[in-house]
């Protein structure tokens, strides 16, 4: 049986397969934006399906790129490679987490997870992220050094913009507790001033990266659309 279906796939006519694809890809296109006219059992099967190649995808990626490879090197070098048997008995611990009465084996396997992403997260924060801003925002605010003119006046007051904005978001995540005297209720006063400037910085900032996210979506939608239209059209053809 299994001859007769491989002696059928390979006496298609040229351009068979990629008419088969184009059906494919089309049904499963309207399949899944029928979900915007109302939720429905076959727009829900094909989010399974995406969610199963992907998870069947990563799993051979993960075997074939990490796991055999360094199963290897530990089989012909386990002296250079010990290391990785390391990981892969942490790994195997950490199965026992769906195992009740071994639940308690994977606690160590996962602290050293979690331990390490968080330090390796706070790391990449401050490394990457909070310490470039800073340097970025350690510029010079006279029009001068950008050449003067117009132009210098406006690169001086975009590094006056970045300077406040910076500070402001850095304030919005400041909290003390009122403050004593004069100095300090105005200090306080100042740093809330700043915090609700850096929290309408912070929302800015959330806008446009939603607004980019949907520019990516209605770029997928639109580019769906078209690869239908195409197909319809080359079906009217009799393609």
């Amino acid at each position: 049986m299994f001859d007769a279906w491989t002696a059928s796939f390979t006496g298609l006519a040229p351009g068979g397969w990629e008419r088969i694809g184009a059906w494919v890809a089309a049904l499963i296109t309207c399949a899944v934006l029928s979900y915007a006219i109302n939720p429905n059992p076959v727009a829900r099967a094909m989010q399974f399906l995406l969610a199963g190649i992907a998870a069947g995808y990563a799993t051979a990626q993960a075997w074939n790129l990490i796991l055999w490879p360094r199963i290897q090197l530990l089989v012909q070098d386990p002296r250079s490679y010990w290391a990785y048997g390391v990981f892969m008995v942490l790994g195997i611990l950490l199965l026992a987490r769906g195992v009740k009465p071994l639940a308690v084996i994977g606690n160590l396997p996962l602290g050293i997870l979690f331990g390490g992403g968080a330090a390796l997260a706070l790391g990449g924060a401050l490394a990457g992220t909070l310490a470039p801003q800073l340097r970025a925002s350690m510029v010079s605010l006279a029009p001068r050094y950008y050449g003067g003119g117009i132009v210098g006046w406006a690169y001086a007051i975009d590094a006056g913009l970045l300077l406040i904005g910076t500070i402001a978001a850095l304030a919005a995540f400041h909290f003390t507790a009122q403050g004593k005297g004069r100095l300090g209720r105005a200090w306080q006063s100042a740093l809330q001033g700043l915090g609700a400037l850096g929290r309408a910085v912070i929302m800015v900032a959330f806008g446009v990266v939603y607004a980019g996210a949907m520019v990516t979506f209605f770029g997928i939608l639109v580019s769906r659309l078209t690869f239908l239209a195409g197909f319809v059209a080359s079906l009217s053809r009799g393609g």
